[in-house]
């Protein structure tokens, strides 16, 4: 397995290749969001929740992703395995968002929220397209968006498993920020690790520090929104520090600067949990 396919620059930006080329995949962009947003609007309105319309929001997400993936130009993806780690984080994007909204809208809200996370889904999978040829223009801008949508994602997970409404054993709760956080640190992962074995390797590191931090936060007088906001910042942490150390970036100074950013973070969370 590979996460990345270097090929020599061909010029274009987003992509390259032809205009014709070019056209075609934003259709093919469009369409997949179209897709997805009807569905997501179908597993919201349709009662009770059918949970299989979950798992096919899952599976477009999958699938259509890797379409698209495969078709850059100045990429030779050839065996089943080679786009999977461009694949984790939009499925679990499609999951998460549908889960947090069914939490949250309900009614005529739904087609607004609907077509609200279809426009990140829709710059989310290009980004992944493009982040398949580091030699790209748009490189370093897709990999703030996927980093972007990354963060956002974990968030909208963490938020959901910490609903006052929602009674989780303590274990299940910490196993599920687990499972997340290493589904997500993939994407973050595989520009420097490169290889997807280590990749997967250091994102389960990702997930299990992650989840220790959960089973912290359950003796913490932190509740809901605060909780999640505590875990997306351990996960901000860990991730970035992971990151930095697999392209031997990693010094002093960074190590400082990604630990003010969280402590900020969290001296933000207490107060407001105070004033609250």
């Amino acid at each position: 397995m590979k996460a990345v396919t270097e090929a020599p620059y061909r010029g274009g930006r987003g992509g390259g290749g032809s205009k014709e080329g070019h056209n075609e995949h934003r259709a093919r962009v469009l369409l997949l969001a179209g897709a997805y947003g009807l569905g997501l609007l179908a597993y919201l309105t349709i009662e009770p929740t059918q949970v299989w319309l979950l798992l096919l929001l899952a599976l477009m997400a999958a699938l259509g992703t890797d379409g698209i993936v495969r078709a850059h130009p100045h990429t030779s993806f050839r065996r089943l395995d080679d786009t999977a780690l461009h694949l984790f984080l939009p499925v679990t994007y499609a999951l998460g968002s549908a889960i947090f909204l069914e939490s949250v809208v309900g009614g005529y809200w739904s087609v607004p929220a609907a077509l609200a996370m279809s426009l990140p889904f829709a710059l989310l999978v290009h980004a992944e397209y493009v982040s398949a040829d580091q030699s790209d223009e748009g490189y370093h801008t897709a990999r703030v968006l996927l980093n972007m949508a990354t963060y956002l994602t974990a968030f909208l997970f963490f938020a959901t498993l910490y609903r006052e409404d929602l009674d989780l054993h303590l274990l299940v709760r910490t196993v599920a920020v687990g499972v997340v956080s290493l589904l997500l640190a993939v994407d973050v992962l595989r520009e420097e690790a490169l290889e997807a074995p280590r990749t997967l390797l250091y994102a389960f590191v990702v997930g299990a520090l992650v989840a220790q931090a959960a089973w912290g936060a359950h003796f913490l007088p932190l509740e809901s929104n605060a909780a999640a906001v505590f875990l997306l910042l351990a996960f901000y942490l860990v991730t970035g520090l992971l990151h930095q150390y697999l392209g031997e970036r990693l010094d002093l100074r960074t190590a400082t600067e990604f630990g003010g950013i969280a402590s900020l973070g969290m001296a933000a969370v207490v107060v407001a949990h105070r004033l609250v």
